[in-house]
């Protein structure tokens, strides 16, 4: 049975929380809501194209400043549970 590592989240000067390097969690930006680093794009909107039934690649083609990368990686993130583990302030 592998070991749950926790996640790694910096807390910036603003007092902004960026989790592995991909979410950026601000309680003045969109009501807290975990984005996108550095963009107010919504890690919802991704699970809700998902959940739609759009690609990956339609997600992309809506949200430019999003790299495939980033997009996997929170798909990787959420995956292994993660949002489980940030509270929302």
């Amino acid at each position: 049975m592998a070991i749950k590592q926790a996640p790694t989240i910096e807390i910036s000067e603003d007092g902004s929380q960026v989790v592995e390097g991909v979410i950026w969690i601000h309680p003045d930006r969109l009501s807290g809501a975990p984005c996108f680093v550095k963009t107010r794009v919504p890690i919802q909107n991704l699970f809700d194209y998902l959940e739609s039934g759009a690609s990956l690649e339609q997600f992309l083609i809506g949200f430019p400043p999003i790299t495939r990368d980033q997009a996997v990686k929170v798909l990787e993130l959420a995956r292994t549970g993660l949002f489980d583990s940030l509270s929302r302030s």
